[in-house]
């Protein structure tokens, strides 16, 4: 009679830097944080660390370069007002 063994696996656990990114990224002045703590985490859970919530990762990393484009066009436009 054959043995059955279950092999179990840690449970994957939802990043909280992954949370903590989206937050700073949907937050407007705090946006850069956002933008560099996502590409940070996407990396480390690529790495295959246990955890997941690439999604909120990545979510941060759009948001964030959103609110550059927003930011960058926002002043070209006060600034050509001003010429």
């Amino acid at each position: 009679m054959a043995s059955l063994t279950a092999t179990k696996s840690a449970p994957q656990r939802l990043s909280t830097n992954a949370i903590v990114a989206f937050l700073l990224s949907a937050v407007g002045f705090l946006f850069p944080f956002g933008l560099w703590l996502g590409y940070r985490t996407r990396a480390r859970i690529d790495k295959g660390n246990g955890e997941y919530g690439r999604e909120f990762a990545t979510a941060a990393i759009i948001i964030g370069w959103l609110w550059l484009v927003f930011l960058v066009l926002g002043l070209l436009a006060y600034l050509w007002i001003l010429i």
